[in-house]
């Protein structure tokens, strides 16, 4: 990910560029400041519109939806003392909590979460996340533009409860209320998009922002209105973005950072070598993927695709060239998922490589694919010179098979551009989920999802993708989701490469972390001692 400082710099990120230059001395976050940083930029503090996993990460400090997560992934009570489900898993009653507040005082009641979820899901909000919550009735029309917000399954009987009607049962809902956070409109109804801005903002969560320089510094204070008031030990929360791994580092050694994350190989190395007890590394709801555009002539053949599939040492991959602890997988659905206890695997994953490499010459053979006459593909991703060295290396796999890689790094915008309007052979994918969910995986690849970057189309997959999403129990979903995910690999529209880890440093004078398989831990988990 692109990580150039950008925007306008307040005097204390330039503090920090100047410490981690070592052009300055670092100093110690205060005693009662607790300092985070992550790589990616913060793009916007409106929860229902986030475009980054650094957004989904920071607006948990600030949201609290009608759920919450637990360290684990575990549902828990948010805004909601408790509910109840009907048998058919059609009908959800949340009871509030008394005497919620928003943070500039006034009264949060369930007519702000009816606000919110027709916010969240009319078109011109645009949320990423819209499309998760379909099972709701009248959801997908209003997400769709042919429907209205009247119509829409989520309404307030009394002040203190919220009743959500689906149209089918979704065994993911009190997952996903959870990052569904309300939003007040009462203030976005005085400021438009305006209300997103520091130091007036209105939260409901543990902190609220006093200031923020875009794609910098982030300061946050205690919400004094929040349900269940943080450790006193805390007085502010500081989001140091737009920083790479290595100042990071830096500044964590130096004592200007409390939580930091690493995710460049030979940053990670020094922390694995210079502060081992203070490293923690974790399996995340993430992985990585190379996607393969099915619409292109020379990717329409299955067996080319298998061809690209036995011929990749994920081992080399992961070990050698990527360097950053990841587990070499050929399931669709990271082993973080846990949720999801079978994952379905390719008939030769348990092959040797010698094995693997004879049968995709054979069939490399029987394509008509020559190394003297390689097939060349482009592959593009968001520039970053880790996916570069990937590409590299999984040309240098498939070259003897008759099969070349012409890379192209873009920024992200020209990525996404490239993305939607099918320009490439290959892409570089990252799935990952805001919750514990295999639908966030397999339910990618039902025809016409947005996020079907392969053009890939099956009726026996939608047909079990449909079923899965249907199911009042969790073990019967799974089992929907297996079949499905089994037969996605015969036909190989993404290659599965690994199941990420996500690596944090955490000094000693942080208390309450918990390695968490989610995006991160909020502060509120969190006190100094």
């Amino acid at each position: 990910m692109n990580s150039l400082l950008l925007g306008t710099w307040t005097r204390r990120s330039l503090l920090a560029s100047a410490i981690a230059a070592g052009l300055l001395p670092a100093q110690a976050a205060g005693p009662g400041v607790l300092r985070r940083s992550r790589g990616g930029n913060l793009t916007s503090l409106d929860p229902h519109r986030p475009v980054s996993a650094a957004d989904m990460e920071i607006v948990a400090d600030l949201f609290v939806g009608l759920t919450a997560t637990g360290s684990q992934g575990e549902v828990t009570p948010g805004c909601a003392r408790s509910w109840t489900v009907s048998p058919d898993g059609l009908r959800y009653e949340f009871d509030l909590r008394p005497g919620l507040r928003w943070s500039d005082g006034r009264a949060l009641t369930a007519a702000d979460f009816v606000a919110s979820f027709r916010r969240l899901l009319t078109p011109a909000t645009g949320a990423l996340l819209g499309y998760r919550y379909d099972a709701i009735r009248g959801a997908r029309a209003l997400r769709t533009g042919g429907g209205s917000a009247a119509g829409l399954g989520v309404q307030a009987p009394t002040p203190g409860r919220v009743v959500i009607e689906l149209e089918h049962p979704d065994t993911d809902l009190l997952k996903l209320v959870a990052v569904a956070y309300v939003t007040p409109a009462h203030a976005i109804d005085a400021l438009g998009r305006d209300w997103a801005k520091p130091p007036g903002m209105v939260v409901n969560g543990a902190y609220r922002p006093r200031s923020w320089a875009q794609n910098g510094t982030l300061v946050l204070e205690p919400n004094p209105h929040w349900f269940d008031a943080p450790g006193r030990s805390v007085a502010a929360v500081e989001w140091l973005m737009g920083t790479d791994d290595a100042t990071r580092l830096r500044l964590f050694r130096s004592g200007g950072l409390d939580v930091a994350q690493i995710s460049e190989g030979a940053q990670l190395e020094l922390a694995r070598r210079e502060l081992p007890d203070l490293l923690h590394s974790v399996p995340f709801y993430g992985g990585g993927w190379i996607g393969l555009n099915l619409r292109r002539p020379a990717l329409r053949d299955p067996r080319v695709r298998r061809v690209m599939a036995l011929a990749v040492d994920r081992t080399v991959l992961c070990d050698r060239v990527r360097k950053l602890g990841e587990r070499p997988t050929e399931s669709l659905v990271p082993e973080a998922v846990a949720d999801y206890p079978v994952r379905a695997q390719p008939q030769h994953a348990d092959w040797a490589m010698p094995r693997r490499l004879a049968a995709a010459r054979e069939l490399a053979r029987m394509c008509g694919l020559d190394p003297a006459r390689p097939v060349r593909l482009t592959a593009i991703f968001s520039s970053n010179p880790l996916t570069q060295r990937s590409f590299l290396a999984l040309d240098a796999m498939w070259a003897p098979l008759g099969l070349r890689i012409d890379s192209r790094g873009l920024e992200s915008r020209a990525y996404s551009q490239a993305l939607n309007a099918g320009d490439f052979d290959l892409m570089d994918y990252g799935p990952f989920s805001a919750v514990q969910s295999a639908t966030s995986f397999i339910g990618r690849f039902q025809s016409g999802s947005f996020l079907n970057y392969s053009g890939y189309s099956d009726a026996g997959v939608d047909r079990l993708i449909a079923l899965a999403e249907r199911q009042v129990d969790p073990a019967a979903r799974a089992r929907h989701y297996l079949e499905a995910e089994r037969l996605l690999l015969r036909a190989y529209p993404v290659i599965p490469l690994y199941s990420g880890v996500a690596h944090r440093l955490v000094s000693e004078r942080v208390r309450g972390w918990v390695d968490s398989p989610a995006l991160s831990l909020p502060s509120s988990h969190l006190s100094l001692g």
